[in-house]
């Protein structure tokens, strides 16, 4: 049996239908703003994303469809309904109850292809919905799109800004290799590889964010990460070249300087080696130092290669030659003492008997003559030249001995 609607029931219908036509039309409109659906419009996609917008895309425009008929059913209810002071008869009630809940809502016939279709089959076919399938329809549409454009824009937010920073270090990278200028060094070619690396990671980024988001391209934070250490060592590298280019001159003639302290130092440990072999018999000395000479062919050697403008290679060795010629300065000062020892030891024993000498006398034992000649072999050992070290070490340690026993109470 037919329920029969009444006309406010019609009307409520009516005006429920109105306000979800107005909550469809706003929503497929906020789609087609979304900065996801727009990108994936306007991109030369390929792989995961390409097949999934093109099936969100077919999905999209079947909704479209969809909603076309639906408004053009509500359409009709509107003028069938006509002014709030239009008599509806019950006639008129049934035709529109039969729009509002019959499957009213007609999509555009559909050709059956020929090997589908049996003898006496139609060549096309209609579907028919009602405006509740219709927005169940258009809701399902809806969310899928959603949620692939959806899905690709925050993959291209994931994927794009580390790699906004990494394309932003090569440029500076880049400028900094302008500035030194050209030439052969590996560091150039690594540049180069990293600049590629960057383009392709991006492009893969842009044409397929949702299959290089899910890992099945190469842009993965892990290799971003890599490439970012990498050029920080470029980076590193094309700094000191320029750095090198800019104070080339300046810093090598600072080392020229080091050497000239470094030839000064060795000049007055051989000057010292001369006086220890006069004064010192078999002295255990250390070798001879010629670092001053080594180190003026190693200045020669930047200045030629100064022309062939290889920057990060002059950077690189004009460090170490400034660290090496440190180093051997240090060294070099620190042997003059180390040959100077064994004056320095004569001086000290020399100094230690005189001192014992004079403690005997206060006590008026110097003069015994056993302490008289202990303390003259060793004042012979200490004053003679060349001088035994050793032996006078041990005739000094025989005169403190003995001063000793001399003066029990003292020791």
């Amino acid at each position: 049996m037919t329920t029969m609607w009444t006309r406010q029931a019609i009307d409520a219908a009516i005006d429920r239908r109105a306000q979800e036509r107005s909550g469809v039309a706003a929503g497929l409109l906020e789609l087609d703003d979304h900065p996801g659906r727009r990108l994936l419009d306007g991109a030369q996609l390929t792989g995961s994303t390409a097949q999934a917008w093109a099936q969100a895309s077919a999905e999209l425009a079947g909704l479209w469809t969809v909603f076309e008929a639906y408004q053009q059913v509500l359409d009709r209810v509107a003028a069938m309904r006509g002014g709030p002071k239009t008599r509806l008869g019950d006639r008129e009630l049934a035709a529109l109850a039969d729009l509002l809940t019959g499957r009213s809502v007609a999509l555009p016939r559909q050709a059956v292809p020929f090997e589908r279709r049996g003898l006496l089959d139609p060549a096309s076919t209609q579907d028919l919905l009602t405006l509740d399938e219709a927005v169940e329809s258009m809701t399902r549409t809806y969310d899928l799109v959603k949620k692939v454009a959806v899905d690709a824009e925050n993959a291209w937010n994931r994927l794009l800004e580390p790699l906004d920073e990494l394309q932003a270090k090569a440029r500076a990278a880049r400028g900094t290799a302008d500035r030194v200028g050209v030439g052969a060094d590996p560091v150039f070619d690594r540049l180069a590889g990293i600049e590629a690396q960057t383009s392709d990671l991006r492009r893969r980024a842009l044409s397929d964010p949702l299959g290089t988001a899910a890992g099945g391209g190469a842009a993965t934070p892990a290799r971003v990460a890599h490439l970012l250490a990498d050029l920080a060592g470029v980076q590193t590298e094309l700094d000191q070249a320029l750095t090198a280019r800019e104070e080339f001159d300046q810093r090598l003639a600072e080392v020229q300087d080091v050497i000239v302290l470094i030839a000064r130092a060795e000049a007055e440990a051989e000057r010292i080696r001369g006086e220890v072999r006069e004064k010192i018999s078999r002295a255990k000395l250390p070798p001879a130092s010629a670092a001053a000479e080594h180190l003026r062919t190693k200045v020669a050697d930047l200045q030629r290669e100064r022309s062939g403008q290889s920057w990060t290679l002059l950077g690189r060795n004009l460090s170490a030659l400034e660290k090496n010629s440190r180093v051997i300065l240090e060294n070099a000062q620190k042997r003059v003492g180390q040959i100077r020892a064994p004056l320095d030891r004569r001086d000290e024993l020399r100094g230690l008997l005189e001192a014992y000498r004079a403690r005997a006398a206060r006590h008026g034992v110097a003069e015994t003559p056993a302490l008289a000649a202990a303390h003259g072999l060793a004042r012979d050992l200490l004053w003679s030249a060349p001088c035994d070290l050793a032996g006078a070490e041990a005739a000094v340690r025989h005169y403190q001995a003995a001063v000793g026993a001399a003066l029990p109470s003292m020791s």
